[in-house]
């Protein structure tokens, strides 16, 4: 089971929602949606999106309606928005974090300070999962579904453990080819026997067990 993030790009232009998912497929999987109300009948299911691309300018429902929404609604509040837009304007902007958007970008956008941006809204999230009251994480698993424990990391490789930390810290996996001089393939290999390995089914769960075992700072 492909355990990549999912991310559901909102945008009334096919041109540029087709963009998007052109620099981003290659990490994460992709749903599009071309319309506002299309938006919210989409994370309304399962499985619920880790984050959201979300155009501002569009007929019908609008990119902060849209957010508004999903922000009122229990089951998507803690999606995390990211505006990508061609409003320059800092009055929208400051509305969008108002609304509570993880972020606002404007095109035109440097693809890697992109990418950058998003890895960050995703990261955030992670990490608020870690410290959530009610003892679940997002899309309904409790923490003991995700939850792992000192004694399974033996299970995992040198370097399945080198991948996990690097895969924790947000790095790509072309990044962490990169980084550990190996092909971006095999990272991937490593990526999906770590989460079998462990049992977790999300980056919420990795992260959890790489803080848990010391292989990233709280």
């Amino acid at each position: 089971m492909n355990t990549w993030p999912l991310i559901l790009i909102v945008d009334d232009s096919s041109a540029d929602a087709l963009a998007l998912s052109g620099m981003l497929s290659l990490e994460y999987r992709i749903q599009r949606a071309h319309s506002g109300a299309d938006a919210l009948d989409r994370v309304q299911r399962s499985p619920t999106p880790d984050l959201v691309l979300l155009d501002l300018v569009m007929p019908g429902l609008d990119g902060f309606e849209v957010c508004k929404r999903m922000k009122q609604s229990a089951v998507t509040r803690d999606v995390p928005v990211v505006f990508i837009t061609a409003v320059h304007d800092a009055a929208q902007e400051a509305r969008a974090l108002e609304l509570q958007a993880a972020d606002y970008i404007t095109k035109p956008y440097s693809v890697e300070v992109a990418r950058a941006r998003i890895r960050k809204a995703l990261w955030s999230k992670s990490k608020a999962a870690l410290q959530l009251p009610n003892g679940h994480a997002k899309g309904g698993q409790s923490q003991e579904e995700i939850q792992t424990t000192p004694d399974s990391l033996p299970r995992l490789g040198k370097r399945e453990m080198q991948v996990m930390a690097l895969i924790a810290e947000g790095l790509t996996s072309a990044e962490i080819a990169e980084r550990l001089f190996i092909a971006k393939g095999t990272v991937e290999v490593h990526r999906e026997n770590i989460m079998r390995k462990l049992g977790v089914r999300n980056i919420a769960g990795l992260v959890k067990c790489a803080v848990r075992n010391g292989l990233l700072a709280p």
